[in-house]
Protein backbone atom coordinates (compact mmCIF):
# COMPACT_ATOMS: atom_id res chain seq x y z
CA UNK A 1 0.00 0.00 0.00
CA UNK A 2 0.93 3.82 -0.85
CA UNK A 3 1.77 6.09 1.48
CA UNK A 4 -1.31 8.05 1.01
CA UNK A 5 -3.61 9.66 3.58
CA UNK A 6 -6.62 7.81 4.46
CA UNK A 7 -9.44 9.88 3.81
CA UNK A 8 -12.36 7.37 3.68
CA UNK A 9 -13.36 4.01 5.67
CA UNK A 10 -15.36 1.45 4.38
CA UNK A 11 -18.51 -0.04 6.32
CA UNK A 12 -19.14 -4.02 5.66
CA UNK A 13 -22.29 -3.03 3.32
CA UNK A 14 -20.47 -0.98 0.91
CA UNK A 15 -17.93 -3.41 0.15
CA UNK A 16 -21.50 -5.98 -0.50
CA UNK A 17 -22.67 -3.12 -2.40
CA UNK A 18 -19.95 -3.23 -4.79
CA UNK A 19 -21.10 -6.94 -5.54
CA UNK A 20 -24.96 -6.21 -5.69
CA UNK A 21 -25.16 -3.05 -7.14
CA UNK A 22 -22.10 -2.77 -9.33
CA UNK A 23 -21.14 -6.54 -10.17
CA UNK A 24 -17.30 -6.83 -11.74
CA UNK A 25 -18.07 -8.27 -14.75
CA UNK A 26 -20.20 -5.64 -16.28
CA UNK A 27 -18.68 -2.23 -13.92
CA UNK A 28 -14.77 -3.16 -13.94
CA UNK A 29 -13.97 0.16 -13.65
CA UNK A 30 -15.67 0.44 -10.14
CA UNK A 31 -13.57 -1.96 -8.64
CA UNK A 32 -10.73 -0.77 -10.59
CA UNK A 33 -10.91 2.18 -8.96
CA UNK A 34 -11.75 1.18 -5.53
CA UNK A 35 -8.68 -0.66 -5.85
CA UNK A 36 -6.51 2.17 -6.76
CA UNK A 37 -8.31 3.95 -3.71
CA UNK A 38 -7.04 0.80 -1.72
CA UNK A 39 -3.49 0.59 -2.73
CA UNK A 40 -3.07 3.94 -2.70
CA UNK A 41 -4.14 4.28 1.07
CA UNK A 42 -7.08 6.54 0.78
CA UNK A 43 -9.26 3.91 1.59
CA UNK A 44 -9.11 1.93 5.00
CA UNK A 45 -11.56 -0.51 7.19
CA UNK A 46 -10.89 -2.42 10.49
CA UNK A 47 -9.95 -6.01 10.73
CA UNK A 48 -13.67 -6.96 12.22
CA UNK A 49 -14.86 -5.67 8.56
CA UNK A 50 -12.50 -8.52 7.32
CA UNK A 51 -13.75 -11.08 9.41
CA UNK A 52 -17.55 -9.90 8.56
CA UNK A 53 -16.42 -10.58 5.03
CA UNK A 54 -15.27 -13.98 5.52
CA UNK A 55 -18.87 -15.39 6.38
CA UNK A 56 -19.42 -15.20 2.26
CA UNK A 57 -17.46 -16.83 0.33
CA UNK A 58 -17.76 -14.55 -3.05
CA UNK A 59 -15.65 -11.76 -4.91
CA UNK A 60 -15.76 -9.50 -2.11
CA UNK A 61 -13.96 -11.56 0.11
CA UNK A 62 -11.54 -11.99 -2.54
CA UNK A 63 -10.84 -8.54 -3.14
CA UNK A 64 -10.54 -8.19 1.01
CA UNK A 65 -7.93 -11.36 0.54
CA UNK A 66 -6.04 -9.09 -2.14
CA UNK A 67 -5.79 -5.95 -0.41
CA UNK A 68 -5.97 -7.45 3.49
CA UNK A 69 -3.21 -3.86 4.20
CA UNK A 70 -6.08 -1.91 4.05
CA UNK A 71 -7.88 -3.61 7.04
CA UNK A 72 -6.19 -1.45 10.49
CA UNK A 73 -5.20 -3.60 13.30
CA UNK A 74 -7.36 -2.62 16.68
CA UNK A 75 -4.55 -0.33 18.23
CA UNK A 76 -5.45 1.62 21.87
CA UNK A 77 -6.91 4.53 21.01
CA UNK A 78 -9.41 3.13 18.42
CA UNK A 79 -10.46 0.69 21.79
CA UNK A 80 -10.36 3.34 23.77
CA UNK A 81 -12.89 5.82 21.23
CA UNK A 82 -14.61 2.10 21.14
CA UNK A 83 -15.36 2.77 24.91
CA UNK A 84 -16.45 6.22 24.26
CA UNK A 85 -18.59 5.48 21.42
CA UNK A 86 -20.60 2.24 23.02
CA UNK A 87 -20.80 4.60 26.35
CA UNK A 88 -22.53 7.41 24.96
CA UNK A 89 -24.69 5.31 21.96
CA UNK A 90 -25.70 2.21 24.26
CA UNK A 91 -27.96 0.71 21.83
CA UNK A 92 -24.91 0.64 18.84
CA UNK A 93 -24.66 -2.63 19.07
CA UNK A 94 -27.49 -4.74 19.35
CA UNK A 95 -26.74 -8.09 21.78
CA UNK A 96 -29.69 -10.01 20.08
CA UNK A 97 -27.57 -10.69 16.85
CA UNK A 98 -25.61 -13.55 17.13
CA UNK A 99 -21.98 -12.21 14.87
CA UNK A 100 -20.22 -9.33 15.28
CA UNK A 101 -20.80 -5.86 14.71
CA UNK A 102 -17.80 -3.82 13.63
CA UNK A 103 -19.47 -0.37 13.71
CA UNK A 104 -18.49 0.61 16.48
CA UNK A 105 -14.49 0.49 15.65
CA UNK A 106 -15.58 1.71 12.11
CA UNK A 107 -16.51 5.00 13.54
CA UNK A 108 -13.72 4.88 15.96
CA UNK A 109 -11.37 4.85 13.23
CA UNK A 110 -12.87 7.26 11.39
CA UNK A 111 -12.66 9.92 14.26
CA UNK A 112 -8.80 8.41 15.31
CA UNK A 113 -7.55 8.55 11.73
CA UNK A 114 -9.82 11.99 10.91
CA UNK A 115 -11.75 9.93 7.70
CA UNK A 116 -15.11 10.03 6.30
CA UNK A 117 -17.38 7.11 6.88
CA UNK A 118 -18.24 5.06 3.24
CA UNK A 119 -21.58 2.76 4.51
CA UNK A 120 -25.11 2.24 2.77
CA UNK A 121 -26.50 2.17 6.49
CA UNK A 122 -29.51 5.07 6.51
CA UNK A 123 -30.07 7.08 9.88
CA UNK A 124 -32.59 5.91 12.35
CA UNK A 125 -35.32 7.41 13.64
CA UNK A 126 -35.89 8.85 16.58
CA UNK A 127 -36.32 6.30 19.66
CA UNK A 128 -34.47 3.50 17.42
CA UNK A 129 -31.25 1.46 18.05
CA UNK A 130 -28.70 4.21 16.43
CA UNK A 131 -26.97 3.58 13.34
CA UNK A 132 -23.77 4.61 12.05
CA UNK A 133 -25.20 7.45 10.20
CA UNK A 134 -26.42 8.69 13.22
CA UNK A 135 -23.70 8.03 15.46
CA UNK A 136 -21.08 10.11 13.09
CA UNK A 137 -23.44 13.08 12.98
CA UNK A 138 -22.91 12.58 16.80
CA UNK A 139 -18.97 12.78 16.40
CA UNK A 140 -19.28 15.04 13.49
CA UNK A 141 -17.76 12.57 11.25
CA UNK A 142 -19.01 12.85 7.54
CA UNK A 143 -20.85 10.07 6.21
CA UNK A 144 -21.53 8.84 2.51
CA UNK A 145 -22.52 6.14 0.31
CA UNK A 146 -20.44 3.98 -1.86
CA UNK A 147 -21.55 5.95 -4.53
CA UNK A 148 -21.41 9.20 -3.03
CA UNK A 149 -17.30 8.50 -2.74
CA UNK A 150 -17.19 7.37 -6.09
CA UNK A 151 -18.04 10.80 -7.17
CA UNK A 152 -16.30 12.53 -4.56
CA UNK A 153 -13.21 10.64 -6.68
CA UNK A 154 -14.55 11.16 -9.93
CA UNK A 155 -14.85 7.70 -11.23
CA UNK A 156 -16.52 8.13 -14.79
CA UNK A 157 -17.11 5.35 -16.57
CA UNK A 158 -16.79 5.88 -20.68
CA UNK A 159 -19.25 2.82 -22.30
Amino acid sequence: MAAGRPRYVLDTCSMTALRRVYPQDVFPGVWDKVSQLADDGVLISVEDIYEELRVQDDEVLQWAKEHSAIFVPLDDRIQLKVREILHSHIGLLDHRRRQSSADPFLIALAIVRSCTVVTEEKPSGAGQRPKIPNVCRDYGVKCITLLDMLRAEKLRLAL
